[in-house]
């Protein structure tokens, strides 16, 4: 299970990785520790102003300290509303993993009106996960 401390070096190594461009930091007023993990503030020191950046820096960053997950919203939520979404997509996946020997399939006219993946929400409501470089675990 990860530490504050780790989590903030995880943070930092995996968007620096993406935006190398951009002196980034964790502001130390914006972090708010959940029983999943922490919501972290990101913010961009002396960018420099020819470098356009190929990828967004999130504001607020997620790092479940259980699955070492980083998450961002591509949506600009504010914490409250950015950590009950997150925690109601970690529950819908914890419901829908405890069905996984359902093996029944639906015929044809009803599979199409099926309820949409844990992963499809996530992506409707703006999350993405922040991996690490290729080839890192």
């Amino acid at each position: 299970m990860l530490t504050k401390v780790a989590a903030q070096a995880l943070i930092l190594d995996r968007l620096k990785s993406r935006c190398a461009h951009a002196a980034l930091s964790i502001a130390e007023n914006g972090i708010s520790e959940r029983p999943f993990g922490w919501v972290f503030e990101i913010s961009v020191e002396d960018a420099p102003v020819d470098a356009s950046p190929a990828v967004a820096v999130p504001t607020r960053v997620i790092v479940n300290k259980h699955s070492e997950q980083v998450v961002a919203s591509s949506v600009e939520y504010d914490v409250e509303q950015f950590v009950r979404l997150y925690e109601k997509l970690l529950a819908q996946n914890q419901a829908s993993s405890q069905k996984w020997c359902g093996t029944i399939t639906t015929p044809f006219p009803w599979n199409l009106w099926r309820n949409p993946t844990v992963a499809e929400r996530a992506k409707d409501g703006g999350f993405y996960e922040i991996g690490g470089k290729e080839g890192e675990s």
